[in-house]
This record gives C-alpha cells, sequence and structure tokens, in this order.
C-alpha cells in the first residue's frame, strides 16, 4: 500500500488537501506538511509540496508573502484566494464522483470474493 501522497493512483491529491488547510488558516510550508499528515493522513516530500505551492501561486490559487525570520531565513506564509477556494470546490465534486466509484468496485469486489 503507497502511503506518500504524491505515488498514489488519484494524482496530485495532496493538492486539495493543502487548500482546505489553507481556507482554515494562513500556513508555512514545513507546517503545511506537518498538518496534511495530520488532517490528510498522508505524507508528501517538501520538494514535492514546494514544487506544487509554487505551481498553486502561479495559476492564482494561492499567494505567497514573505517575512523576516529571527532564526534563519526568510519565511514564505501562503493564503488561499477565492480563485483556489472555487479550484478546492471543483476538487470536492470529483472526488465526491471518484468516491463513489471507487465504493461501487470495493462493494462489487466484496460479493465476489
Amino acid at each position: 500500500m503507497r502511503k506518500n501522497c504524491s505515488m498514489a493512483v488519484l494524482e496530485n491529491f495532496f493538492e486539495p488537501c493543502v487548500l482546505y488547510l489553507l481556507m482554515k488558516k494562513t500556513g508555512y510550508g514545513y507546517d503545511i506538511q506537518k498538518q496534511i499528515k495530520k488532517h490528510c493522513n498522508c505524507e508528501v516530500n517538501i520538494g514535492n509540496l514546494y514544487r506544487s505551492l509554487s505551481r498553486m501561486q502561479h495559476q492564482g490559487y494561492i499567494t505567497r508573502e514573505g517575512a523576516k525570520s529571527e532564526i534563519g531565513p526568510k519565511r514564505y506564509s501562503y493564503t488561499i484566494t477565492d480563485q483556489g477556494k472555487a479550484y478546492l470546490a471543483e476538487w470536492i465534486e470529483a472526488l465526491k464522483m471518484q468516491n463513489k466509484i471507487i465504493s461501487l468496485l470495493i462493494k462489487n469486489y466484496q460479493k465476489n470474493i
């Protein structure tokens, strides 16, 4: 069983997780990574997460704001945009459909074993 969402059959599943988490509150990369594990029950490589954050920023789904850090390099916080909220709603509808399809497959499989 794959435990890393970036390797799951449902490609880039952690993206709606990120948008969901950012809908709840603004976050920093490493904090988002921890929250994905806690709230979406999967692990995401930090490099893949930052590439995804960059892509979502360029697509207009999130914004990034830099802030000085007293303990190291500049930190960037991420915030979901209205466009990102709409994109998340589309993801949720697609996931609902996938859930129905997958549930039907499992139900049919269990009937035949």
